[in-house]
């Protein structure tokens, strides 16, 4: 098992295709910065996308851009043509439908990641990441995925909301994976906290067993430092203590099994690594801003599923 696989096992990312526009002729969107990780896909044509301070980007077909932290940037048919927010580019998205052949056709969606669970990496990941269709081999599989993303959007067919789901979530764990095998981490990043093989340890503790008792020492002791150097590296290169990432993980499990399971409050708690219901209830609403149980009915509600929208 490698550094980051006992992380992405419990990365689920759902999401949501918000549009699939077919357009002809001059057209511009600009996505304000916003929570969330956004891509956008070119099926088709080609697009230019802008990001503040960095180069244009010339799309081609099968291209796809990701906003890990969901950052103001646009979306436009030429270099220079104007841009309109994307409440109103999609309210007059009538004026620009082509049914051409040679039609520009954009995939745009979100990833529904828990933002709690993996802020760490979602922090490392840079503004925008450009995955080019043609640039070798490994994209391979990403250009498979969304191709059948974009087959499942088009066709309204029996569980297609639960397929793209699962599309969506195996195409962030590729993305992830591509970056994190062509990118050089920056010091103090999450990923780069990952090659480190004292503090991966560490992770790899907290990440596989949750609900083990840990402290400092023997988290510490797992890592092959001194309590101190550890503390240090941990928060140098995490960006938080040992606890507070410890902290964060098991509630993000425990959210999951709300979810997932029939679990019991009481169960979760002890799965998590929490002595009491009482102890698990405070921890997670201070962290997420509601009760376990609130948490449970939020998730299971049928409005709560990722809607779909077709443009």
């Amino acid at each position: 098992m490698s550094n980051a696989d006992h992380w992405l096992k419990y990365l689920t990312a759902e999401g949501v295709v918000v549009a699939q526009s077919r357009v002809k002729g001059d057209w511009g969107i600009e996505m304000e910065q916003r929570e969330g990780t956004y891509f956008h896909f070119l099926a088709q044509g080609t697009a230019y996308f802008s990001l503040d301070g960095q180069p244009q980007i010339k799309l081609q077909p099968g291209d796809v851009v990701v906003l890990p932290q969901g950052a103001t940037h646009q979306l436009r048919s030429a270099p220079q043509s104007k841009v309109a927010s994307f409440a109103d580019f999609v309210r007059n998205i009538q004026a620009l439908y082509s049914k051409e052949p040679d039609a520009t056709i954009v995939v745009c969606g979100s990833f529904g990641i828990d933002r709690y669970m993996v802020m760490p990496a979602i922090k490392s990941l840079p503004p925008s990441i450009h995955l080019q269709a043609e640039s070798n081999g490994a994209t391979a599989p990403i250009a498979e995925l969304l191709k059948q993303l974009r087959s499942e959007v088009e066709n309204a067919r029996m569980g297609g909301k639960m397929v793209v789901r699962n599309l969506l979530s195996t195409l962030f764990i590729y993305i992830l994976r591509q970056w994190s095998e062509s990118e050089t981490a920056e010091a103090g990043s999450w990923f780069f906290a990952m090659q480190n093989r004292h503090i991966a340890k560490a992770l790899a503790c907290i990440h596989q067993k949750p609900g083990n008792d840990w402290s400092l020492d023997n988290l510490a002791r797992e890592a092959g430092l001194s309590r101190s150097l550890f503390a240090q590296q941990f928060r140098e290169s995490v960006g938080e203590t040992p606890y507070g990432y410890l902290t964060r993980w098991r509630l993000g499990i425990a959210a999951q099994l709300l979810a997932q399971t029939d679990l019991s409050i009481e169960q979760i708690a002890q799965k998590v690594g929490y002595r009491s219901e009482y102890s698990f209830n405070r921890a997670f609403k201070k962290a997420r801003g509601r009760t376990p149980t609130k948490e449970r009915e939020r998730r299971l509600s049928p409005e709560n599923g990722p809607p779909i929208a077709i443009v």
